[in-house]
């Protein structure tokens, strides 16, 4: 009894205190049975493994007394786990597994994310909750005052089945599709299931028997060169280039390249009109007639901060389980913004959201942005969620911006908001019917399809702009999404960041720019977001930065592969080469092998038939971590 209402009292402590309001209560009830229902459950098995015990040592009351103690000691352990598993959760997203506790040496940047949450409080937890449970247990055993003391059994066992009940059904109602649900699993059985599937052989996480010196080099910044005129790096991905437009003079062709750099948040290439299924980004398809579309280009992980650091800086996301902009603000590198700024180009950052959140304000300033603006200075609309206000309201700052000083150059850095949950749509804009086909979670889908259709309109509205100002020719447009989004089809999973398949990670990236794309272009090279940095440099005709990890995608020498990675509900890592697409889980040791040119929609799981290629990219991914593990020891940071 005591243990089953520590291990429920632990997980009533991450829920917080819910508001004093009837319905507050009520939910938050129905919550706690839901994740703690399976506790209970552990509680009462370790409770009917001493009841049995009992009966088969009753005439051996020494090694009854051992059995008990010993019996004691593991349950006052298990409150002490449970504890800690609260703060693994906090920072994993899930429970501690014996395969991924065996990799602990080899991802040591998981410290640090563990560490932020071990403050006095949670320290004194651990201490007072198992000696809590050591004390009420023995003083409870040795109560004899209650002379009825034998109806306790039945009517515990009562209150614990209406509660395992009451649980599973709550579940079932509410928790499958939350990106927390990994929550109402008991920590104990979780490592203990891992332990015996690795015994036994069974999901066993094997990164290769040794780390490949050349497999490292990957990850390291090449030997900087002299970046490429735009005309030479057309060729270099047998773009066709239209012959010389005498409309255009000498001058305008030789004048630097403004560049406009787009990021749609959590926009998967899925959802967009490339994908196939939706129309839903009409005046960006349409534009692409002057564009280069990359068919293979990959977020690392789904999660905005890390994208906004690879994009930005060109340099592979850590490892971890936190926001990469608020665990290293100061990061050093060298920014995109601060090549074209040291060029002479004027330079801003916009965004409608709230930079105030996870320290993108700390992380953007002098990284060689003029201009930061949010939605405290973009404010042409009241805010429609809790993330800002309408993307219109970058996209028309970006407008407002071409009219600027004309005798400098400019590089405009955009990132909207308006796509992310819980997807707003705008206000007084009639919702289309855009779905086509059965999926989990419908509701958020049309809602969320609606305002991604929103919010191309208003880019078409700024490629209009552009030409109106008479800058297509000397302006380079880049649109790209930060990761995917998911909902619950063809795949379970929902939101972003939880998974790696195609809509997880796959996202779009358009590069438009009427002087080079005559016609539309789309290519196969696979690519990632730590590649935009150098591509854009030498689109403008700029020096690649000397600390740049990423390769320009018109490079020769660029690697055929992308790579990315899930810290939330697991830990799991994944590659893309060629059109093989490649994941391990490294709680569990789940591999995932998918054929994405015969199965693009990854329903058919080829890790069993392909052991020698799964072996090759687990090497290749262990090459990864440990160049990342290398990087991000002893970091320095900007003042």
């Amino acid at each position: 009894m005591w243990l089953a209402i520590g291990l429920v009292g632990v997980k009533a402590f991450y829920l917080g205190v819910p508001a004093p309001a009837l319905g507050a209560w009520r939910d938050y009830a129905r919550d706690l049975t839901a994740i703690t229902y399976v506790d209970v459950m552990f509680a009462a098995a370790l409770w009917a493994i001493g009841r049995l015990a009992v009966v088969l040592l009753d005439d051996h009351p020494r090694t009854l007394r051992v059995f008990s103690n010993v019996l004691l000691a593991i349950a006052a352990f298990c409150c002490l786990y449970a504890v800690a598993g609260v703060i693994v959760f906090w920072s994993f997203g899930g429970f501690i597994t014996y395969p991924l506790l065996t990799l602990i040496g080899d991802l040591k940047m998981i410290r640090s994310s563990v560490g932020a949450y071990v403050t006095p409080g949670v320290v004194a937890g651990l201490v007072a909750v198992p000696v809590l449970y050591v004390t009420l247990a023995l003083v409870t055993v040795r109560w004899r005052a209650i002379a009825t003391r034998s109806f306790l059994v039945p009517a515990g066992g009562a209150v614990a089945l209406i509660w395992i009940l009451a649980g599973h059904v709550a579940y079932n109602a509410d928790w499958p599709s939350r990106s927390d649900r990994r929550l109402a699993e008991n920590a104990h059985w979780v490592f203990v299931r891992s332990w015996w599937r690795s015994a036994m052989g069974e999901g066993t996480v094997q990164m290769g028997d040794s780390v490949r010196a050349e497999d490292v080099v990957e990850f390291e910044p090449p030997v900087p060169r002299v970046a490429a005129v735009p005309a030479v790096a057309a060729r270099r991905v047998a773009i066709r280039r239209a012959p010389a437009d005498p409309s255009v003079s000498l001058a305008v062709a030789r004048r630097p390249m403004n560049v406009i750099f787009i990021v749609l948040e959590s926009v998967g290439s899925r959802w967009t009109s490339f994908g196939g299924l939706y129309d839903t980004t009409p005046r960006l398809l349409a534009e692409s007639s002057h564009a280069l579309v990359f068919d293979n280009f990959y977020a690392h992980i789904g999660r905005s901060s890390n994208s906004l650091a690879a994009m930005l800086l060109s340099v592979y996301p850590k490892l971890g389980f936190r926001d990469l902009t608020a665990e290293y603000p100061r990061l050093a590198g060298t920014s995109l913004a601060q090549q074209f700024h040291d060029r002479g180009y004027r330079t801003a950052f916009m965004t409608p959201s709230d930079l105030n959140w996870a320290g993108w304000e700390a992380f953007l300033a002098g990284r060689g942005f003029d201009a930061i603006e949010d939605h405290r200075r973009l404010a042409c609309s009241e805010p429609i969620s809790s993330w800002g206000v309408e993307d219109r309201c970058a996209l028309e700052g970006i407008m407002s911006s071409l009219d600027g000083d004309r005798s400098r150059p400019f590089f405009i850095m955009a990132w909207t908001t308006q796509t992310h949950h819980p997807y707003e749509p705008t206000p007084n804009v009639p919702l289309l019917n855009f779905r086509r086909e059965a999926i989990g979670d419908d509701y958020d889908l049309e809602r969320y399809l609606n305002v991604l259709h929103e919010t191309d309109r208003h880019l078409g509205r700024l490629f209009e702009s552009v030409r109106r100002s008479g800058l297509a020719d000397n302006t380079l447009v880049v649109v790209t999404g930060d990761h995917g989004q998911a909902f619950g089809y063809p795949h379970t999973s929902y939101m972003q960041g939880r998974a790696l398949y195609e809509e997880d990670v796959h996202v779009p990236l358009v590069i438009w720019s009427p002087r080079l794309y005559r016609t539309a272009t789309h290519v196969s090279t696979i690519g990632s977001h730590v590649d935009l940095a150098p591509t854009i440099a030498e689109l403008a005709g700029l020096e690649r930065a000397a600390d740049w990890q990423g390769r320009s995608l018109f490079d020769a020498a660029h690697p055929p592969r992308a790579y990315f990675y899930v810290a939330e509900d697991s830990f799991t890592l994944g590659v893309r080469e060629d059109r093989w697409k490649y994941s391990i889980d490294l709680r569990d040791g789940t591999e995932e092998l998918y054929d994405l040119a015969r199965d693009p929609s990854e329903q058919q799981n080829l890790w069993r038939q392909q052991p020698e290629l799964c072996a090759r990219l687990r090497q290749r991914l262990a090459a990864w971590t440990e160049a990342n593990r290398k990087r991000y020891e002893n970091l320095p940071v900007i003042d």
